[in-house]
């Protein structure tokens, strides 16, 4: 985002809809820190501004700067996915797309939400401790399966490295049998994320519409509390011939 410095009367109104902090004053007008900028536009969005002094940068669609404003900016539509909010549907559609089937359990590793942000070198973290444990491949409908260079190391590609957003998710789907090994690969390197994310864990309903005893006992037993929260598409199920 930029600041019309010509235009902008310096009230200041524009600041606290921020979330990253990116807006100060500079000869008693406002500015955008650009290495900070989410480039979410929320600042222009809210149109507080009085002089309408707030646009956005010519160049928030150059790669790799154009991955912030993917990321970040609830009304974008992700290049790679073409899917809003981050380029992901997670587990909304589970119903009809079966990402995750039966046996499995799908994980979402929400990082930098709500509206702390962070670096895209976290995802990295969360990626490598990930490969080290030998789960390597990220779903494909997911935008950062497209940003690994390398599927084994779990390494970005090296120019995304200076990236930040305010939020992405990592989302994996594994038979039920690793859940154990994730969760605790999870807890270790949340020590190196330097921020805040949300673990989700879905799969699919048993008979009767109950959670399977299975995946609740191993969250429990690796010390996560958990909360049920449905996604249900109703009229969108169709049968599945998997076992």
């Amino acid at each position: 985002m930029i600041i019309y410095k010509p235009v902008c009367v310096g009230c200041g109104r524009c600041h606290p809809y921020c979330p990253a902090h990116a807006i100060y004053f500079e000869d008693m007008k406002s500015a955008v820190d650009q290495d900070l900028c989410y480039e979410c536009g929320n600042c222009l969005r809210v149109e507080v501004c009085p002089v309408d002094a707030i646009a956005e940068s010519p160049h928030v669609y150059e790669y790799p700067r154009a991955v912030r404003k993917y990321f970040s900016d609830p009304n974008a539509t992700h290049a790679v996915t073409g899917i809003q909010g981050r380029g992901t549907e997670e587990s909304k559609t589970n119903d009809v797309t079966l990402r995750c089937g039966p046996g499995e359990v799908g994980i979402g590793i929400e990082v930098g939400r709500p509206t702390l942000g962070m670096g895209l070198e976290d995802i990295q973290k969360i990626t490598r401790a990930l490969a080290r444990n030998g789960i390597t491949e990220i779903e494909k409908n997911n935008p950062i399966h497209s940003m690994i260079k390398d599927p084994k190391t779990g390494d970005l590609k090296p120019e995304l490295l200076n990236e930040k957003v305010l939020s992405a998710i990592i989302e994996i789907q594994v038979k039920r049998d690793r859940l154990r090994d994730v969760l605790r690969t999870v807890k270790e390197v949340a020590r190196e994320v330097d921020s805040v994310f949300t673990l989700d864990v879905y799969t699919m309903l048993e008979p009767k519409l109950t959670i399977p005893k299975k995946v609740l006992d191993i969250i429990e037993s690796e010390g996560f509390s958990w909360r049920p929260n449905a996604k249900i598409n109703m009229g969108l199920g169709r049968a599945s011939d998997q076992d």
